[in-house]
């Protein structure tokens, strides 16, 4: 198959992938319900979340809901290193979706050593396997996609698991919200932005808070789809160090770009100093994007900047004539033992 008709495959299917989300979420939540009738997880007050790269991102997401609903203290850990502080009242979730992610094998065998209680979620692999021979509950989802494709899998089917643990509900009419918020996808305005951002590197801002994860989503999505560097930082932490980093050297800041993913919410201080920070950037000759979010549940607005991101990326890849699915780079990294 020659270059371009494999790119235009390629393209093809991670289009389709992307107008998958709101499926994937409706499916997972169905998975999810069943899942935690088996399994309540009780009294539990802590947990602790290990996953990477695509795998990783459904706990950011569980992590900011967490926070916002419920008491029990939510973690994410991106690395292979057992914590310490987990302890009998610990519900420790290993996501990953091909199942053979080395640093969740590798700790899931010091996991089972210790008291915690432990739950894996995947599509399969040796990681589903070692479950199941250490009688540890499994979540599988489908199989067959990036695991950044997969996030509406791994997200939801572990949500209604986080109510029970959580001890709240998230209401249908806000499920509902979400879903119709992912229907059409944001082709136009990815594509508007592809073209301001097309050649630069990339800043991106957002408020601490329940937004976060989209500011690491769009981060990792224009890393492996687009192959383009990209940054994140918080604010309004960023006013008080990185934005100074906004002069030199000059020809670096004017191939740059910062884009500020806002919402509603953001206190209006907050929003009377990204203007000003816009404004400063501009001047020193980059450019200064602001992408709001949409909707009226926090859930719908996260994943609608979610949703412009992953799109954004996309529309980036066509124009740098990328593949938006292969990873050869860390497909080499993989590699090396």
């Amino acid at each position: 198959m020659s270059g371009t008709l494999k790119n235009h495959h390629a393209n093809r299917q991670m289009e389709a992938w992307l107008n998958s989300l709101s499926g994937q979420i409706t499916e997972a939540l169905a998975t999810g319900r069943q899942f935690a009738k088996r399994h309540p997880f009780a009294a539990i007050r802590k947990v602790l979340f290990y996953g990477m790269g695509g795998s990783a991102i459904g706990g950011d997401v569980l992590r900011a809901v967490m926070a916002d609903r419920s008491g029990v203290l939510f973690s994410v850990y991106r690395q292979g290193r057992w914590s310490r502080w987990a302890d009998e009242d610990t519900l420790v979730i290993f996501s990953s979706y091909s199942g053979n992610t080395w640093e969740m094998i590798d700790v899931f065998h010091k996991a089972a050593r210790s008291r915690v209680r432990l739950l894996v979620v995947t599509s399969g692999g040796r990681l589903a396997e070692i479950a199941q021979a250490a009688n540890v509950p499994c979540l599988k989802i489908p199989s067959g996609m990036p695991p950044r494709c997969a996030l509406g899998y791994l997200t939801f089917s572990l949500l209604p698991v986080m109510e029970k643990v959580g001890g709240f509900k998230i209401p249908a009419g806000e499920l509902k919200e979400l879903l119709a918020v992912l229907q059409k996808a944001p082709k136009a305005l990815a594509k508007r932005l592809a073209v301001k951002l097309k050649d630069r590197s990339i800043h991106l801002y957002t408020v601490s808070g329940f937004m976060e994860p989209a500011a690491a989503r769009w981060r990792a999505e224009i890393a492996e789809n687009a192959k383009m560097l990209a940054s994140h930082h918080l604010l309004p932490e960023m006013f008080h160090n990185e934005i100074e980093g906004w002069q030199y050297p000059r020809w670096a800041v004017k191939r740059s770009a910062a884009v500020f993913l806002t919402d509603k919410e953001d206190a209006p201080v907050l929003r009377r100093k990204i203007r000003a920070a816009m404004q400063l950037i501009h001047k020193a000759g980059a450019l200064a994007v602001e992408v709001p979010s949409k909707g009226k549940s926090r859930l719908a607005r996260l994943f609608s900047l979610i949703s412009v991101g992953d799109w954004t990326s996309y529309e980036l890849a066509l124009r740098n004539g990328a593949d938006p699915v292969a990873i050869p780079a860390i497909s080499a990294i993989k590699r090396v033992s």
